[in-house]
């Protein structure tokens, strides 16, 4: 039903093979045209506009991210043992 509502067709049209789409991509591969043709149809619907926005899924920025924190904790924690150890007093040695 939504390739009928996007191709403007009526309801009760009987559409078309369940395998048109699959051996279009197929002749798409075969002769190198996949990006053309996704460029074009990209063009001629407007959905990529100079200046538009963008949007990202930062999921896997928010991870290196709270990686990189947690390492600069155990670092961070690590500095302080070792300055802490090597500012306690020494027994058996002169000050």
């Amino acid at each position: 039903m939504d390739w009928k509502f996007l191709l403007g067709l009526e309801l009760d049209d009987p559409g078309f093979e369940a395998s048109v789409l699959s051996l279009f991509r197929s002749r798409l591969i075969e002769h190198g045209l996949e990006q053309t043709t996704l460029e074009l149809m990209l063009e001629r619907l407007g959905l990529l506009k100079a200046g538009g926005r963008q949007r990202t899924d930062s999921t896997h920025v928010l991870a290196a991210v709270r990686t990189l924190n947690r390492m600069e904790f155990v670092g961070e924690t690590l500095r302080a043992v070792l300055e802490a150890w090597r500012s306690r007093p020494r027994r058996g040695c002169p000050a």
